[in-house]
């Protein structure tokens, strides 16, 4: 029975790179905004609070992507894993 190959740690070390890449730029878009609010801090009118709207508004839609990159490294992580015990599992037979 022919196998196919597959180097599942290499598959799950990308998986946990993914994650921490999304974690990473995480914390600098958290860096980030702590820094323009610590900026705004001494504005006063509309303009600041434009800015802090959009500014807000652009981290959470970062976030929010950070978060959807973390759950792909998840899956990355679960399916190298899943994929692994299926070929083992199917190893095991004799047809």
């Amino acid at each position: 029975m022919a196998k196919y190959v597959c180097d599942f740690g290499e598959v799950t070390s990308v998986g946990e790179k993914v994650i921490e890449t999304a974690t990473t730029l995480e914390a600098a878009v958290n860096t980030y905004s702590s820094r323009i609010e610590s900026d705004l801090a001494s504005w006063t009118g509309t303009a600041k609070d434009s800015f802090k709207t959009t500014n807000a508004s652009q981290v959470s839609a970062a976030v929010s992507d950070l978060n959807y990159v973390k759950s792909l490294g998840d899956f990355i992580k679960n399916a190298s894993k899943s994929i692994e015990e299926l070929e083992t599992q199917l190893a095991a037979l004799s047809i």
